[in-house]
């Protein structure tokens, strides 16, 4: 804001002074920000478009052999690129209901190539987990899934 307080009177004085570079000089700077603009805004609908296709599903306790990590985890990569970080939420709710029982935000940095994907048990966070809710359930009571959060994609070659 404090940049448009002071560059609105100096190029209205450039203006009064000399009107026709001034035009030039806006029009010029107009071109660059819409030029930046274009860019920006491409390289965030490629990340986009690439980032919706990788997705993830658990299927709460199956596979998982160690009571530490009592959820599983797949994420599946179903773009052309290799995904190198994945972060990601995961929910549980109740059968039947809409409220979230539990919810935590995870990462991972494990590779995940082009069309395929990457299974994994996670510890809940105790303070957080399933520990604190009466009854003491297990994660085979819940129905779950993943929300992924953002996706970074290894460089082009």
């Amino acid at each position: 804001m404090i940049f448009l307080v002071i560059a609105v009177p100096i190029v209205v004085v450039c203006f009064l002074l000399a009107p026709r570079p001034t035009l030039i000089a806006v029009a010029c700077m107009l071109l660059v920000g819409a030029g930046v603009g274009l860019y920006v805004y491409f390289q965030q609908t490629d990340r986009n478009s690439l980032a919706a296709l990788v997705s993830g599903t658990s299927t709460g306790g199956q596979g998982c052999p160690d009571p530490a990590k009592s959820v599983f985890v797949t994420l599946a990569n179903a773009s052309d690129r290799q995904v190198n970080v994945v972060r990601f939420r995961l929910i549980a709710k109740r059968s039947g209901h809409s409220s979230e029982v539990y919810s935590d935000y995870f990462t991972t940095d494990k590779i995940i190539e082009p069309r395929s994907e990457f299974g994994n048990c996670w510890t809940l966070n105790p303070y957080r987990g399933l520990d604190t809710l009466p009854g003491k359930p297990s994660p085979a009571d819940f129905d779950w899934s993943v929300e992924i959060s953002s996706v970074d994609f290894a460089a082009r070659p």
